[in-house]
């Protein structure tokens, strides 16, 4: 995380921005093809694997997102973990218009 602080925060909130994406794509394939199994468990077991696919990946983008920012802002530099906080939420709203818009003009008119 050293070299963190040598990155403009355009940067490292466009970095986190696609490692989010990446990994919230990883996920949403992962879910695509495993919602057709099931399993022969009890439904307590299923219950609780559901609930740890849905916190696990939390966790991980939460760590994704606010890591870096905390880092910075535990190191003093609150106006850099703010900018990286910002640009990171930024692009991501971006991303999530780009990808309504690419999915609004590929629905069929009806």
């Amino acid at each position: 995380m050293k070299s963190l602080a040598k990155l403009n925060p355009t940067l490292v909130g466009l970095i986190q921005t696609l490692a989010v994406t990446v990994y919230c794509a990883v996920v949403a394939i992962f879910f695509y093809y495993t919602a057709g199994v099931t399993p022969d468990l009890p439904e307590g077991i299923v219950i609780f694997m559901i609930l740890m696919l849905l916190v696990f990946p939390a966790g991980v983008t939460g760590f994704l997102v606010f890591g870096p920012p905390a880092y910075l802002a535990l190191n003093k530099e609150i106006k850099r973990s703010l900018s990286v906080l910002g640009f990171t939420f930024l692009f991501s709203g971006l991303i999530i218009l780009i990808l309504m818009t690419v999915i609004a003009l590929n629905l069929p008119a009806s």
